[in-house]
């Protein structure tokens, strides 16, 4: 028997032992996935965040540090419906019939596990695409945390008017991939383009440039758009926006998790670890669900 065979073998055994786990827990039964695979992917999604399939995927990546914690296959699911779904405490634990401790600390110790995934990786901006000028597209996102008492100004996000973390996210042009994620600092104290100097800029190479929108101004290291003045010019900021609106599919499907939509209510300094997982677990997804070609719309 061929390698590829065994491991298909095994990815279609891990399959299967996923929708047997799920399934009382979506209201499907593992015999009609195969007849009804549309809707049995739609329930999944809604509960866990991702595909079945893109499930088995992160699974792969992640089982042995799960193992580690001696942590199970349902436990990983416990911890990816947290992250979709942001349920309390009380109403998970009832959902998945166990204490409320221990299902706190089966899904603490989970998120430390996808914390160990190490897909993103900042060489890759380069993969299908020879242009340094812009060699990516960054772009910052706020996420609500609860207010400080006394209220902190240093928190203050003027997108939500309330307390918030700022995050940076970098993602190729050539492919489906993000390159970089940093940030998780308070939005008052980190404007863009202070966030950016100290964390992405320092990573490019004097002669590169990485796009942006205008809140990244006064940098020559950044690509942003320039008056239309001109023909080039004006095929220049219509790229950038190309860019731009590729870059915003992928904060939609940073935001298909609810826990990131929503006001996270736990400590605020273990909001980065979320954050960060999240990233990771889309960047999975995104193998399975490419985003559009962006060199087919661009005006070279």
């Amino acid at each position: 028997m061929s390698l590829q065979h065994t491991s298909s073998h095994i990815w279609n055994e891990l399959l299967g032992s996923f929708i047997k786990l799920a399934s009382p827990h979506i209201g499907k039964s593992p015999l009609s996935y195969h007849c009804h695979q549309d809707l049995w992917d739609r329930r999944f999604v809604a509960h866990f965040g991702l595909t079945v399939h893109s499930a088995v995927d992160v699974w792969q990546i992640v089982k042995n540090f799960f193992k580690k914690y001696r942590l199970l296959k349902i436990h990983y699911l416990w911890a990816l419906h947290y992250l979709k779904v942001y349920p309390t405490e009380a109403v998970a634990a009832a959902k998945f019939n166990t204490s409320e401790s221990n299902w706190r600390d089966k899904v603490y110790h989970s998120i430390t596990c996808f914390g160990f995934m190490d897909e993103i990786h900042f060489e890759d901006q380069f993969e299908q695409w020879s242009c340094t000028q812009p060699s990516c597209y960054v772009d910052g996102v706020d996420m609500m945390v609860s207010e400080a008492r006394p209220l902190d100004k240093d928190l203050f996000s003027h997108k939500f008017k309330r307390a918030g973390y700022r995050y940076q996210v970098a993602v190729a042009l050539g492919t489906s991939k993000i390159v970089y994620v940093g940030g998780g600092v308070p939005c008052g104290k980190w404007p863009d383009l202070k966030l950016v100097k100290q964390t992405l800029l320092k990573r490019v190479e004097p002669h590169e440039k990485v796009a942006a929108d205008q809140g990244y101004v006064r940098d020559p290291r950044l690509m942003i758009r320039v008056p239309a003045t001109s023909v080039q010019n004006a095929n220049h900021n219509y790229n950038l926006k190309q860019m731009g609106a590729r870059h915003e599919t992928v904060n939609r499907r940073f935001k298909d998790f609810q826990i990131l939509t929503s006001l996270f209510r736990s400590d605020r300094n273990s909001h980065a670890r979320i954050f960060k997982a999240v990233a990771q677990i889309t960047q999975v997804k995104m193998r399975r669900q490419p985003l559009y070609d962006i060199t087919e719309r661009l005006r070279l």
